[in-house]
């Protein structure tokens, strides 16, 4: 039961892992190709989704510091 645990923890663990690794390689690949435009987004949603709670609550960043998409 014991050794059954251990197992399910880690390969719980691995696939975690091997997700958080394809999730910024995207990234990566996304910031990489994209505009300048694009990256502040992406950093912005980075941000947010790392920053959990408290990020959402801080509010939009300064004017000067809002990137409109294009059109």
């Amino acid at each position: 039961m014991l050794t059954a645990a251990i197992v399910t923890a880690a390969v719980l663990g691995v696939a975690k892992v091997v997700r958080d690794w394809l999730i910024l390689r995207q990234v990566r690949a996304a910031m990489d190709a994209g505009t300048p435009e694009d990256r502040v987004r992406i950093g912005m949603r980075l941000a947010g989704a790392l920053g959990g709670q408290a990020a959402a609550e801080e509010g939009p960043p300064p004017a000067g510091e809002v990137v409109t998409p294009p059109r």
